[in-house]
This record gives structure tokens, C-alpha cells and sequence, in this order.
């Protein structure tokens, strides 16, 4: 039977397409033996680096492109190339009854893109990438995966596009499926177990920050929440679990996150280590890390340069660590963690740094390490913390120990002084009031001496008084009347010192003889003793008692208030029109005596003074001084108080009032 032109055309054309294929396939399969579980082909695949990233699946497939892919055994480590890494592997299944799945367990590769011959040799189009949905991968994982299919020759033929700015370094592993999800189990366990000690280290922190309120444990807070970011972003947990359809969020979550934990980290170093206090060098090279990672922020979001933010926590990685070294030389203890906790992350961070930089393959070590070590260093740190809490409260409670033992040598010592003091004050007192009885004694006799000195000039300045006016009515001589004028003033002058010193004999004496006032009779006894005072027939005397006033005081000390309070009243009188009103009420508690007068008035100045032994506001008004402290102290001595209320040429208001016995 032959065929027609039609048929031998689509026939012609079938086997030349199937030759393409084959020439374009020519590579040895890898076989898929059935008692290994898990094969690793990085070294049987073949690599076309496309500097251009310009080459798709098409091109991939011409014969010319075919010829530029190296066949020799590669590791594949690429680094952080800009160039699109594509793959061409093939793999027999001896076995059609196992099922094999192809995987890339590098979560952090952008762009993954599968492309593989079905049944009919069509090829079939896979997605994958850091920065593509969950939805949009054929099954839903935190690695790159592609369920192998077979053709009726038990041949896979697969190829691989990697393009993105990420670290091309990974591995290529074929899993027979039942031990693929066996391995994945043991892996989410492993990174159950590390967020799990970071959750915990989180809670654990946060207690101990609530508690006591110290800066340090919310830094090292912050920098729990950023590891955890960083490393759920890149194992890729997050991006299957917390934002599955919003692959940009790992990007934030992880490669932005780099720049801010630096910053947390330079902080918490500069206050856990007390940093400035032991090396301004080191406490400035760690403050230079606050703009380094700004800027490594905006390099790796503007994609100028992808690997900034690893470079910038290698770099910061070892500034911490020679930070602590330095620090612990000069003293500081806490440094003891500090070096242990870093020197264990920074042999994880620059094994996966070598890695991502294409200088060491991906195995378990340069892709792991660096999570044990954030786990190791994590825990440290918050032994650190805990220690240095444990320190500061022995610290605390030997200081408040050592402030007891002061405070209770203090107080012993205070106990002897005090004591030794009352003796003193004792003998002190005792001398005091002995000195004291010795001057009442001789005050009292002073007292005697002065009643009995004044009682006894009394009389003769009486006479001498009395003479001097009856020599000036029979003396009619100008020049002689006006001698004895002058006499008579020197006589009144000490006829007042005299009543003065009796009064002051009066006050020292503390015995109170109290008897019945008569408050009109006491004026008027005063008043006739002023009677020859210099003024005293142009002052209109005023008077104002209250009637019926039942008040019982010491008689001399009354009269000795009244009598100073009119004579000021009329020594300090106008010339024109010049009275004194002199009021006594009373009531339940008091006795309120009031003289006023319309004379010169006291300035402010001397209002504070006037009460003063000796003190006169006015030398031009003749007296001894005594007037007004004799009339303070006889208020005083009869428990009463005195005010002034005086404007200079208006005149003055003096208020007495005495408590009722």
C-alpha cells in the first residue's frame, strides 16, 4: 500500500521533527535505579549561561543554541551573575511503577521555569520562582518542583530556565516521591523546632522587657522578629504559608528586612556591651553601620546591587564579633556571650555568603549552618541577657547590702556621737542654767538697786520740779526764766529716764499681781501725769470706753501701755487741729485698747524699729527711747500683741489687744 503525496509529506515531516528532536536531546540519561531514593544530577546536566537573558524556550531548542551548552561535570555555583542560567537534563525510569519528582530546594531563585516533553513530545511550560504565587506552580511547595513524566521509552527530557538577580547557586535533585514528602517531613520539623525557639526566645524576652522596662531586651525583640522574617522569607515557609499569593512580600519580609536587623543589632551591641564606655573606635565603627545599611537597603530595592544586604550582615557580623573581642580585653564580662553567640553565626553567615558567591557548593552545611547558628546565637544572646539580669540583681543586692552595713555603721557611729553629744549638751545645759540662775540673781539684785535708785530720786526731782516752777513766778528776768525753762526740761527729761528704769524693774519681775481695771480712772491718771508734757494743751484727748468692761490685769503694766501710747500720741501732735482718740472694747476673748492720733505719722522704714531699746524715729522729739520697748514688753508680759498702722502726715493707729485670764 502506498501512500499518497499528501501522507508522505506529514510523514517527512514528522520524522525530520523527530530528528531535531533527538539531536537536540543528545545527551546520555540518567538512570533513575529504583533502590536509590534520592539522586543528585548537578553534575550531569547540562548549562548554557545566556549573558543576553534574551533567549527563550524556542531558541533553546535550535541546533545552533544546542552547541553552546557545556557538557562537562559542573557544581553549580554561579553566584550572584545577572546572567539566565538554562539546564538541559535527561532521565531514564527503569521502573514505570515509581513516581519521581524533580526538585531545586532553593527557595530564594526568582524565576524558575520548567519546560517538558509529555507523551505526544509536546513540550509542556512550568512556573516556579520566589516572585511567583503559590497558585501558579504545578505543586505547591518552599522549593522549585516538577513531577517527571515519561515517555513510552521511559525517557524524561527536561529543560530549566533560572533568570533573576538572586544567588544562582543550588542543587539539582531527582526524588522518588514517597521519599521526597518523607524528606520534607523531616524538614518542616527542623524549621518547626528553629521558629519554634525563636517564638519562644520572643515571648521569653518580651516577659523579661515588661518586667523590667529595659531598652535592650525591646532591641533584641526587634532582632528576634527580623531573623524570623529574613529566614521564613528565604527557607520559603512564608511564602507558602503566611502570603502565598503575594510573592512580593517575600521581598520586604527578607532581603529589606537585612538592612533593618543590622541597625537593631548595632544598637543593642552599643547598649548590652556598654560599647562607648570601652572603645570609642568600636562604638563609632558600629554607629557607621546605622547609614551602611540605609544605603544597603536602597541598592538591593533599586536592584543596582541584589547582594548588598548579605554583604552588609557579613560585614556587621564580623564588626560585632571583634566588638565583643575588644570589649571583653578591656574588662567587660558580659562579653563572654556576646563572642560565643557570633562566632558561631558568623561561620553559618560565611558559609552561606561562599555559597550564594559561588566559591562553595549547596549541601547541607553551607545551606543550613547559618540556621543553626542564628538559632545558637538567639539562645546565647538571651543567656547573655539573662546572665547580665542575674549579675545586675547580685550587683543590686550587694549594693543594698553594702548600703545596710554603711547605713547601720553610720547609724552606730551616730548612736556614739549622739550619745556623746547629750553628755556635752547635758553639761552644756547644766553650766547654762547655772550661768542663767547666777544673772537672774544679779538681774533681780540689779532689779532692787534700779527700783530702789529710781524710788529715790523720785522724790528729790519731785522738789526740784516744784522749786523750779515756783522760782519762775517770782523771777521776773528774761535771761533767768529762761535758765530755769531749760532746767525744768533737763528735770522732766530725767524724771522720764527715772519712770523708764521703774517700769523696766516692773517687767523683769515674773510675778503677775492681777486686780480690777478701772479703764476711765487709768486714763485719767495718765493723763494727769502727762500734763507737763511739751504739747499737751493743743491736743484735744478723745476718749471712747466701753461700759461695764470686767477685765482684771497687772495695774503698772496697763498704766505703762496707756501712758507711752498717749505721750506718743502728743509728742508727734500737730501743730493745728491735733487730737487722740483713745478706744477700749471688749468682748468674750479680748480687750482691744485703740489710740489714734492725726500727728506726723512713722515711715515704713522705721515701722520695724520703733520697738527697739533706744531706737527714736525722730531725734527732733526730745525722749529716752524706751517709750515704745517698754510698751512691747508690757503687751508681751501680759500675753497681748500690738499693730501699727502709720502714713506719714496722716497719722498713726496703735491696736492693743489683751486676752481676757
Amino acid at each position: 500500500m502506498f501512500l499518497n503525496l499528501t501522507q508522505r509529506s506529514v510523514v517527512l515531516a514528522f520524522i525530520i521533527t523527530v530528528m531535531n528532536i533527538s539531536m537536540s536531546m543528545a545527551q546520555e540519561p540518567y538512570v533513575l535505579h529504583a533502590d536509590q531514593q534520592a539522586h543528585r544530577l548537578d553534575k550531569y546536566v547540562h548549562v548554557l549561561i545566556d549573558e543576553s537573558e534574551s533567549l527563550d524556550h524556542e531558541d533553546i531548542l535550535s541546533d545552533s543554541i544546542q552547541k553552546l551548552f557545556d557538557t562537562k561535570p559542573h557544581n553549580l555555583t554561579f553566584g550572584y551573575t545577572k546572567a539566565t542560567i538554562w539546564l538541559k537534563l535527561s532521565a531514564i525510569n527503569p521502573d514505570s511503577s515509581l513516581t519521581w519528582l524533580l526538585e531545586i530546594p532553593a527557595p530564594f531563585l526568582e524565576y524558575v521555569d520548567f519546560y517538558q516533553q509529555d507523551d505526544q513530545l509536546l513540550w509542556q511550560h512550568f512556573t516556579s520562582g520566589y516572585y511567583r504565587p503559590q497558585s501558579q506552580r504545578v505543586i505547591s511547595h518552599t522549593a522549585h518542583l516538577l513531577p517527571l513524566q515519561f515517555g513510552q521509552d521511559g525517557t524524561s527530557h527536561v529543560y530549566i530556565k533560572i533568570a533573576g538577580r538572586s544567588p544562582k547557586t543550588f542543587p539539582v535533585y531527582i526524588h522518588e516521591k514517597e521519599s521526597f514528602y518523607e524528606k520534607v517531613r523531616f524538614e518542616d520539623v527542623g524549621y518547626g523546632i528553629f521558629f519554634g525557639i525563636l517564638f519562644v526566645m520572643f515571648f521569653y524576652n518580651l516577659f523579661i522587657f515588661i518586667t523590667l522596662k529595659q531598652s535592650n531586651y525591646l532591641l533584641y525583640i526587634c532582632t528576634i522578629v527580623c531573623t524570623f522574617l529574613i529566614f521564613s522569607s528565604a527557607s520559603g515557609y512564608a511564602g507558602k504559608f503566611l502570603w502565598p499569593e503575594s510573592p512580593m512580600m517575600n521581598f520586604y519580609a527578607g532581603r529589606m528586612s537585612l538592612g533593618v536587623i543590622t541597625i537593631f543589632l548595632a544598637a543593642f551591641t552599643i547598649r548590652f556591651l556598654e560599647v562607648k564606655q570601652y572603645s570609642k573606635g568600636m562604638y563609632y565603627l558600629l554607629v557607621s553601620l546605622f547609614p551602611l545599611s540605609v544605603a544597603a537597603a536602597i541598592l538591593t530595592a533599586t536592584g543596582l546591587l541584589s547582594s548588598a544586604g548579605n554583604n552588609l550582615i557579613s560585614l556587621s557580623t564580623i564588626i560585632y564579633l571583634a566588638t565583643g573581642i575588644v570589649c571583653r580585653i578591656k574588662g567587660n564580662r558580659t562579653a563572654n556571650f556576646f563572642i560565643a553567640a557570633w562566632s558561631v553565626y558568623l561561620v553559618g553567615g560565611l558559609l552561606l555568603t561562599l555559597r550564594n558567591s559561588g566559591v562553595f557548593p549547596s549541601n547541607f552545611w553551607t545551606t543550613h549552618f547559618v540556621e543553626i547558628g542564628a538559632t545558637m546565637e538567639t539562645v546565647i544572646i538571651a543567656f547573655a541577657l539573662g546572665d547580665r539580669y542575674r549579675r545586675y540583681k547580685e550587683e543590686k543586692e550587694e549594693a543594698q547590702q553594702r548600703a545596710l552595713e554603711i547605713q547601720q555603721e553610720a547609724n552606730e557611729k551616730l548612736e556614739i556621737k549622739v550619745a556623746k553629744r547629750t553628755v556635752e549638751l547635758q553639761h552644756t545645759l547644766d553650766t547654762i542654767q547655772l550661768q542663767k540662775s547666777i544673772i537672774e540673781e544679779k538681774n533681780a539684785e540689779l532689779d532692787a538697786f534700779f527700783y530702789r535708785v529710781s524710788h529715790d530720786l523720785k522724790g528729790p526731782m519731785a522738789t526740784m520740779l516744784a522749786l523750779n516752777n515756783i522760782a519762775s513766778e517770782d523771777i521776773k528776768d528774761k535771761e533767768a526764766l529762761d535758765y530755769l525753762s531749760k532746767q525744768n526740761g533737763q528735770i522732766l527729761h530725767v524724771n522720764q529716764i527715772i519712770n523708764g528704769l521703774i517700769s523696766l524693774t516692773l517687767l523683769n519681775n515674773d510675778m503677775i499681781e492681777r486686780e480690777a481695771i478701772d479703764f476711765n480712772k487709768l486714763i485719767d491718771d495718765c493723763i494727769d501725769t502727762l500734763r507737763s508734757v511739751d504739747g499737751f494743751n493743743r491736743v484735744l484727748l478723745k476718749r471712747d470706753v466701753q461700759a461695764d468692761i470686767t477685765f482684771e490685769s497687772e495695774y503698772t503694766l496697763l498704766n505703762a501701755i496707756f501712758q507711752n501710747l498717749i505721750e506718743n500720741a502728743i509728742k508727734y501732735s500737730k501743730n493745728q487741729g491735733a487730737y487722740a482718740s483713745i478706744s477700749v472694747k471688749s468682748d468674750n476673748k479680748e480687750v482691744v485698747i485703740e489710740v489714734e492720733d492725726n500727728g506726723t505719722g512713722i515711715p515704713d522704714e522705721y515701722q520695724t524699729k520703733i520697738f527697739d531699746m533706744f531706737y527714736r524715729a525722730n531725734n527732733q522729739i526730745t525722749g529716752t527711747g524706751l517709750g515704745l520697748y517698754i510698751l512691747k514688753r508690757s503687751v508681751d508680759k501680759l500675753k497681748g500683741s500690738i499693730q501699727v498702722d502709720s502714713k506719714p502726715g496722716v497719722g498713726s493707729i496703735f491696736t492693743v489687744k489683751l486676752p481676757h485670764h
